[in-house]
């Protein structure tokens, strides 16, 4: 979530003094958010203009996220320590998300599960007797039975001073080593204590509400998400910081599977070896990394430790990463920034269309210039952003021939000469042909792309019936549409003008209402001029179909 995005979202954020007198055992279903705005929340330009700017003081940041007094979090729960746990588990669920963004119920239950894991992983055998950490813990917990802002300044600056002992990150202490310890003897925040997950989700909440009043996490509400939490932009490198965060286990995976690297035995064992990684392999490559990724190791350390420079060279040049190739720890950063950015959430083994569908707006975006990792195998090219240029084209093809089930379908513009489309699609008679524009900018379908369009379709309209010509782009300027209109007059066409945005919500209202395996996309839901609206194809594909 970017702030300066907010001005075009329809959100809420409830962000004044609700827990300064609110009854910590009260369900968060009474509680009425309306009644607690911020004065500014209701004009947004003052609310960007105004507030924004001081929320993103690094100074400000740094003091929420490190000094453990703030008002109100003393009132969830009575437990500094567990509204703590709480707002650490949060940033930890939403950052791992990719945009930073997550369903509200479903970061709910996410974070829930998170403790409850930990409940269950650890026990104080899980720990040294000489482990310093178990014992601040331990001393925090048997003060008074209770763990205060006190107790928790001296667990923060045990991290500070041990930390800058360390020559390794793989070494560091975190808030995370630290629950670890705790949850080893049932200091847990109530998930662990109560018979009611419902009441352990409504603790949870408050914390999200916390988080909320503080602005470092947003409620928005968009057209087709009602609860969006998400972390701004000029939060996340703090963020990242105070979790000590690289890599979520699941992008650490996808990594693993897809560097070449980690494919030999050889470097696998070696993994093991150095870092004391534990649990039976079977032999298989693929229990040996799924032993690594679980096994919390610094997805740094393991880059530096166990592959040398010159593959490290050849990965950074293989995804055209911007890295400086004489430093590692340049090379090192770049790997691990590409892959827990660009990665998706997707199924092993989904089909190629998912994978285009998941990252179908990112491939047409001409600020792009990073593949996705699990589509760099898909296609052949020279260089990133001859790739990308590929992928637009390869994923819109993928689209109409899976998604929509069109069987007409061909593309031509990286196969054929000439004057032609980068595709085209026969139903009944009729021509639909598609023209790919990824640009940084919005498309304004000036007179040179109107003239080849004219000479694609004439030459195209001797031979068939030619009806639509979708130009499909991230986004198009108000001027495309009026020169759209023009074109059409002169060709006596439909030119549609397609977000990639818009496409993709087609192809998932399809496949979630009206797909069949004998039953293809109407292409008449592309009858009309400028701009492609979803929901007047929505109402024509439930005449169609009803």
């Amino acid at each position: 979530m970017r702030l300066r995005d907010l001005v075009d979202k329809n959100w809420n954020s409830y962000e004044q003094k609700r827990f300064i007198r609110d009854d910590t055992k009260a369900k968060t279903d009474d509680f009425d958010p309306e009644s607690f705005k911020h004065d500014g929340f209701d004009d947004r330009e003052k609310y960007l203009e105004t507030y924004v700017p001081a929320l993103a003081d690094p100074d400000r940041i740094r003091t929420e996220l490190n000094d453990f007094t703030p008002p109100r979090l003393t009132a969830i729960n009575d437990s500094p320590y567990q509204a703590l746990v709480i707002r650490y588990g949060i940033l930890r669920q939403l950052i791992q998300q990719p945009d930073y963004s997550m369903e509200k119920a479903d970061l709910l239950d996410a974070v829930q599960n998170w403790q409850r894991s930990f409940i269950e992983a650890y026990e104080q055998e899980s720990f040294e007797e000489t482990d310093d950490l178990l014992h601040l813990a331990q001393a925090a917990v048997d003060y008074q039975n209770q763990i205060d802002d006190s107790e928790l300044h001296m667990v923060y600056s045990y991290f500070e001073l041990h930390n800058r002992a360390q020559d390794s990150k793989h070494e560091y202490y975190t808030w995370l080593d630290f629950f670890r310890r705790l949850s080893s003897f049932g200091r847990f925040p109530k998930v662990s204590r109560s018979d009611s997950p419902e009441h352990a989700l409504d603790t949870i909440e408050k914390g999200l509400w916390s988080l909320q009043e503080q602005a470092l996490v947003y409620e928005v509400n968009g057209e087709l998400t009602t609860e969006l939490v998400g972390i701004p932009e000029d939060y996340i490198e703090v963020v990242r910081d105070w979790l000590y965060y690289e890599m979520s286990e699941e992008n650490l995976l996808a990594m693993l599977e897809t560097l070449d690297v980690f494919d030999r035995q050889s470097v696998l064992i070696d993994a093991r070896e150095r870092f004391g990684v534990e649990g039976k392999n079977y032999g298989r490559n693929e229990n040996r990394r799924e032993n690594i990724a679980q096994a919390g190791i610094f997805p740094s350390e393991l880059l530096k430790e166990v592959v040398d420079k010159e593959e490290l060279k050849n990965i950074v040049d293989r995804y055209g990463l911007d890295a400086h190739k004489r430093k590692t720890d340049d090379m090192v950063a770049a790997i691990i920034e590409y892959f827990e950015q660009s990665q998706k959430s997707v199924e092993q083994g989904e089909p190629a269309v998912d994978l285009y569908l998941d990252a179908y707006e990112e491939i047409a975006d001409g600020a792009v210039n990073q593949v996705p990792p699990q589509l760099q195998d898909l296609v052949d090219a020279d260089n990133a952003e001859e790739k990308l240029d590929i992928l637009f084209e390869e994923a819109t093809g993928e689209i109409f021939r899976e998604a929509f089930n069109l069987e007409g379908v061909n593309q031509l513009g990286q196969k054929a000469t000439g004057m032609v489309a980068d595709g085209e699609i026969e139903q009944d008679g009729k021509w639909l042909l598609w023209d790919n524009k990824r640009r940084r900018e919005k498309f304004k379908l000036g007179s040179d792309t109107r003239s080849k369009i004219k000479n694609y379709i004439d030459t195209k309209d001797k031979q068939h019936d030619v009806e639509w010509f979708l130009i499909i782009a991230p986004d198009f300027t108000e001027q495309a549409a009026m020169n759209a209109e023009q074109l059409e007059m002169q060709v006596g066409k439909d030119i549609r003008l397609v977000r990639a945005a818009d496409l993709k919500e087609l192809a998932d209202l399809w496949r979630g209402e009206y797909a069949d395996s004998d039953r293809e996309l109407p292409l008449s839901v592309f009858f009309g001029s400028e701009f492609f609206d979803v929901d007047r194809a929505a109402k024509l594909l439930e005449l169609e179909f009803s």
